[in-house]
């Protein structure tokens, strides 16, 4: 049995594909317990590689790079993909009032992620991250990830911390939208009426969109070829640099960024030519879970060394508590924003909440609570631009705040 043992710690392509294997299956066991109703969904992922990782697990470092990035990528596509198609009739229907206020929340959210940064001596890297973890964005991560890896003086260790402030920071991410939507709720005089007793109730886990109920559809047959295709031209609009004067490296859409703005586009229309490129429901699902899931337990495996000790040792509870800061007082403010200025009605300020902070379970609680479509729409009209909007602030905090 010692050749078993020696697939965990030698480093190999088989036992670093066995550590991955590994990692997903009980990150999804462990995500799938439930607790008085609420359980981790997929960032049980992210917790099963922290463990593994502390436990000595090796992986190939070229291998846990590319599966990080491609999982990245193929997550991110599968969203646009499943919200290109009614992204411009939401948009032109309600979309510049709830986008501005969704704006706002990526906005200030970063502000106080900066301000906490210089005022509580918190490492920007671990700034950024906490910053990922607080909006539960994963995507975001990823592109303070590859923002860090642009700097000339970059170091493995400064790879790491993204990492353990995202992991810190996720929890109360997800408790946080909620709790502020039960806080906000006196602010509107009363629930309006269901708009139809068909609402989603089921939403996937990660840092999706909701299943297709009406929003996005499609009845086109799956096609391999724009798939590749799709993702091709997005890696090459994501690594178009842009020089910004006095920045220590240009700025760019990344593997976030580029492959989800193509999705959108193309997705826009059924078809081009002989090319298909919407996806079925399953297989755009199945492709979202597969790439988030290659993600996190990169994530996890490498930040898995530190993260122990940055929890008993470290400065990782003292984290946390600040990260609390970046979820509450963006939402609460937006809360007030959209009842007294944008005086959208309650179903619609929660879609509105959970889709600024890209928060599923938020989503699926909303939607829960007020029995409305509206919540759902509300989410797809915000989602697409507070995506890009957080893959790009937490590549500009990097690049200002470190150069």
């Amino acid at each position: 049995m010692a050749w078993l043992f020696d697939l965990f710690s030698a480093g190999s392509v088989p036992g670093s594909v066995l550590i991955l294997s590994l990692c997903a299956t009980l990150g999804l066991l462990l995500g799938s317990v439930r607790v008085r109703g609420i359980d981790l969904g997929i960032i049980g992922v992210l917790f099963a590689g922290l463990l593994l990782g502390h436990l000595g697990a090796v992986v190939s470092p070229e291998l846990l790079e590319f599966a990080r990035d491609f999982g990245l990528i193929l997550f991110v596509y599968a969203i646009g993909v499943q919200v290109g198609p009614g992204f411009m009739a939401s948009l032109r229907q309600r979309g510049t009032s709830l986008n501005a206020i969704a704006a706002s929340i990526v906005l200030s959210g970063s502000l106080v992620a900066v301000g906490i940064s210089l005022f509580a001596h918190i490492e920007v890297p671990v700034a950024v991250g906490m910053l990922a973890g607080a909006t539960t964005n994963t995507p975001s991560l990823g592109a303070a990830q590859t923002a860090l890896r642009d700097l000339p003086f970059y170091t493995d260790a400064m790879g790491q911390m993204p990492g353990l402030g995202y992991a810190v920071a996720y929890p109360f991410g997800i408790l946080g939208v909620m709790l502020a939507m039960v806080v906000v709720r006196p602010l509107f005089r009363r629930k309006p009426p269901p708009s139809s007793s068909e609402y989603p109730t089921t939403i996937r886990p990660g840092d999706g969109d909701p299943e297709d109920d009406g929003v996005v559809g499609n009845g086109d047959s799956f096609q391999i070829l724009p798939l590749f295709l799709g993702i091709l031209l997005g890696v090459v609009l994501g690594s178009i640099p842009v020089p910004v004067r006095g920045l220590p490296a240009p700025l760019r859409l990344g593997l976030a960024g580029g492959p989800l703005i193509v999705a959108i586009a193309l997705s826009a229309r059924p078809r081009i030519g002989p090319l298909t490129w919407r996806l079925p429901p399953p297989t755009c699902a199945l492709l979202r879970e597969v790439g988030i899931v290659l993600f996190l337990a990169c994530v996890g495996l490498m930040s898995g060394g530190r993260f122990v000790e940055t929890l008993s040792e470290g400065d990782g509870f003292r984290w946390m508590a600040w990260a609390t800061l970046i979820t509450a007082v963006p939402v609460l403010l937006a809360g007030v924003a959209a009842r007294v200025a944008a005086r959208t009605d309650y179903a619609t300020a929660c879609g509105l909440l959970a889709g600024s902070m890209t928060d599923p379970p938020a989503l699926a609680f909303a939607t829960a609570s007020t029995r409305s479509q509206e919540t759902t729409m509300a989410y797809a009209t915000v989602y697409p631009l507070t995506m890009v909007l957080r893959i790009l602030s937490t590549q500009i905090i990097v690049l200002v705040m470190m150069r």
